[in-house]
């Protein structure tokens, strides 16, 4: 697929199976300079941060693109025309508030109210992870493709974001609207890693997905580790970990991603807990760390502390909540045979003042205190930067906060997914490593399993509790 092609296009589809290119060629279109950036949009921070990586590492100038989250970048224009674009609810109700804003840009984009200016913005529309684009979405692409070239990025085998709400049909909506101008083909993830056969085996399982057909999961034995999982729920996770430190013993210096159940996020954040040196990958609604900033500023000086340390323990090993509880009791009433620490006077002085200033100091001691690892980065950067800003803002509540910086994040991405990172496929979506592995293949559908699959350039271990899928 040349450069050209989607460069004279002015509105069209890439089908692009995972690994096959596709970002390579964004890339590729996006290095080279038009009069006005391209708008690129995509739908997770997690796609915002890799794609903008891959523009760093191949030095593509950042003033030729703006790259950014679907409801990042309506969020951008509703706050600069909030008279033209009124939404009636806020962030803290995402399920209305999202729904709403996309409705809202998409009318305000249609009235013309700002053609001008877009088409004064932007060259062309590039829009990467189509098929996960709702109808509303979907809807507000066309009414931009009007205004700009348009070219669409996406595959419909790897359609997992189906649940926010209802999605356009693949072949009678999306094909009909953007003509497709090609499909993609080679494996070049997997060329590129030297591990073609890997990356031909994964395509094939694709189609076979496709059609619903059965895969054989032990068929590709080189490189497609098959691990069966027993009725014993204990010994099961005690070989995953096993498995996972086999992995890093063998390839010191490459990259693991670790996908998974996407329903239960809390048996994630138990396996990182259990794993040195791995970060979880943190949903974008940063739904637990507004839950935390909501409990911070409901709380008083009775319970302030221990809501504080409830909260790093979710966050980081070796908190120690029971203990530092009746460690801190004694403290305060004298019985204490050994002297205070600075962690246990920060946290006298939080119960005696609930201060967003003791708060951070509280916090910061915790991450610091011997032998703690913080498994969950991202959140706990987030809940910093939060309270932070309710200090600098004292008019904002900390959960205020979070909803400001995790609206930042929408739009700007991450800025940091670690190499070696645990997430579900929602979350790992649009990333690769060198190497993959799938904690419960059986708990998956098609699109989920392919999107597993195709995650690993160099190797893919699977669990499941059988050695063959059936869709």
């Amino acid at each position: 697929m040349s450069v050209d092609a989607v460069l004279n296009a002015t509105k069209g589809l890439i089908v692009a199976p995972a690994g096959c290119g596709k970002t390579h060629l964004i890339t590729e279109v996006l290095g080279f300079a038009q009069r006005k950036p391209y708008l690129v949009l995509t739908h997770t921070t997690a796609g915002v941060t890799a794609l903008k990586k891959r523009l760093s590492r191949f030095a593509i100038p950042p003033q030729n693109y703006v790259v950014t989250t679907i409801d990042g970048w309506a969020l951008k224009i509703a706050g600069c025309f909030p008279g033209l674009c009124p939404l009636g609810v806020g962030p803290e109700n995402p399920a209305v508030f999202y729904p709403s804003l996309r409705r809202a840009v998409r009318n305000l984009v249609v009235n013309g109210n700002i053609s001008e200016i877009i088409t004064a913005t932007y060259s062309r529309l590039l829009v990467d992870e189509y098929q996960d684009c709702n109808s509303e979405q979907h809807e507000l692409t066309c009414a931009l493709s009007r205004l700009l070239p348009t070219v669409v990025f996406g595959d419909p085998m790897q359609c997992i974001f189906n649940f926010s709400g209802p999605m356009p049909d693949w072949n009678q909506t999306v094909e009909t609207f953007f003509p497709i101008l090609a499909t993609l083909q080679t494996p070049w993830r997997w060329k590129n890693a030297q591990t073609p056969y890997l990356g031909q085996w994964i395509l094939e399982q694709r189609h076979r997905l496709f059609r619903r057909e059965r895969i054989d999961l032990k068929s590709c034995p080189d490189y497609v580790r098959f691990r069966p999982l027993s009725r014993n729920h204990n010994d099961n996770i005690q070989r995953q970990q096993r498995e996972y430190y086999a992995l890093l013993r063998q390839f010191p210096n490459d990259s693991v991603l670790v996908i998974g159940d996407s329903r239960r996020a809390s048996s994630r954040h138990q396996f990182a807990q259990r794993i040195n040196g791995i970060d979880v990958v943190e949903p974008v609604d940063l739904s637990d760390v507004i839950k935390m900033a909501t409990s911070l500023d409901d709380a008083n000086a009775t319970n302030v502390m221990p809501k504080l340390l409830q909260a790093a323990a979710e966050l980081m090993t070796n908190v120690g909540v029971s203990t530092t509880l009746r460690r801190i009791s004694s403290i305060q009433a004298g019985r204490n045979k050994t002297a205070p620490s600075s962690l246990e006077n920060a946290l006298v002085a939080l119960a005696l003042a609930p201060t967003r200033q003791n708060i951070r100091t509280a916090l910061f001691l915790l991450e610091e205190k011997g032998e703690t690892r913080v498994f969950r980065a991202g959140a706990l950067h987030v809940l910093k930067d939060a309270i932070n800003l309710s200090i600098s803002s004292p008019d904002k509540s900390i959960r205020e906060s979070a909803s400001v910086i995790r609206e930042q994040r929408r739009y700007q991405g991450e800025g940091r997914v670690s190499h070696r990172s645990i997430g579900s496929t929602l979350l790992l979506k649009g990333l690769e490593c060198d190497h993959a592995v799938i904690l419960d293949a059986g708990n998956m559908g098609a699109t989920d399993l392919y999107v597993a699959l195709s995650r690993g350039a160099k190797s893919v271990t699977i669990f499941s509790g059988r050695d063959e899928f059936k869709p």
